[in-house]
């Protein structure tokens, strides 16, 4: 039954940001819900390795983390990018709505993966460094550096959308 609880209370405050993370990282709602549903089976089976006083939101996007890296790698890196129609509106369409111009989003679309996943980490999820390290598994030098170069890059296909744009 404590198992049971672990994870009902575990869905109930962290399955939203988590789908959110997962449909961030992949771009489309299946494979998010997909990414979402398997990264709480596992938690289900690991759920005593959950070090109480640790962050539960670093250790879940941890997983959301490898179980998108292992899809990327069986799919050699694609994921089915789907069109939303202009009327539906999903989480992330919202959050782009009201924040994000469209030169950004496209220019969000444009970096690697794993540049995508440290911005969104850093920027649009508030980690820490070391909760990021922690997530995708490197050292805080390393997320200090490939989020340099990710937001540089990120500047520069702003600002070649934002001329396109004009």
């Amino acid at each position: 039954m404590e198992q049971q609880a672990f994870l009902e209370r575990a869905i109930e405050q962290y399955g939203k940001a988590t789908y959110n993370f997962a449909y961030r990282l992949t771009g489309n709602d299946a494979d998010a819900s997909d990414l979402t549903q398997e990264a709480f089976i596992r938690v289900f089976r690991a759920w005593q390795s959950f070090k109480p006083g640790t962050s539960f939101l670093s250790w879940i996007y941890r997983i959301v983390t490898n179980l998108y890296r292992d899809e990327l790698r069986r799919r050699k890196g694609r994921f089915y990018q789907e069109e939303i129609p202009e009327r539906a509106v999903a989480p992330i369409e919202e959050y782009v709505e009201a924040h994000l111009s469209e030169p950004v989003s496209k220019a969000l679309a444009g970096l690697t993966p794993e540049q995508r996943k440290i911005v969104l980490l850093a920027d649009v999820e508030g980690c820490s460094y070391q909760e990021i390290g922690q997530i995708v598994g490197c050292s805080v030098g390393t997320v200090r550096s490939r989020l340099h170069r990710a937001r540089g890059q990120l500047r520069k296909l702003v600002t070649r959308y934002t001329k396109s744009s004009s």
